[in-house]
């Protein structure tokens, strides 16, 4: 998925790490759109690929209701988004050294 969107949005992918919540991306300026809608859409893509997955395997198993249970939480990502921009090669060093 993250190929698909880099190929779509012609951005340079130096480096990424995908952590249980969020992830790490250090990659060139898009041609297209800006980084934070890049971010979103692919987020969404593979949140709804992973949701469907967790759907499809939940509903092969009976689902027994406890009194007391928590809902399941319905985000996978977490919803901030930060940037950090990177002016030089030291930079970009440190950063794909600490994994982004």
């Amino acid at each position: 998925m993250l190929e698909e969107v880099r190929r779509r949005h012609e951005f340079r992918l130096v480096g990424y790490v995908v952590m249980p919540e969020h992830e790490h991306l250090l990659l060139s300026e898009p041609a297209k759109k800006n980084p934070s809608k890049i971010l979103r859409m692919l987020k969404q893509k593979v949140a709804q690929a992973l949701l469907k997955k967790r759907r499809r395997a939940s509903s092969a198993q009976w689902s027994l209701p406890f009194e007391g249970s928590q809902r399941e939480e319905a985000h996978f990502w977490q919803r901030r988004f930060y940037d950090f921009n990177v002016w030089s090669a030291k930079k970009v060093k440190a950063n794909t050294a600490k994994g982004g």
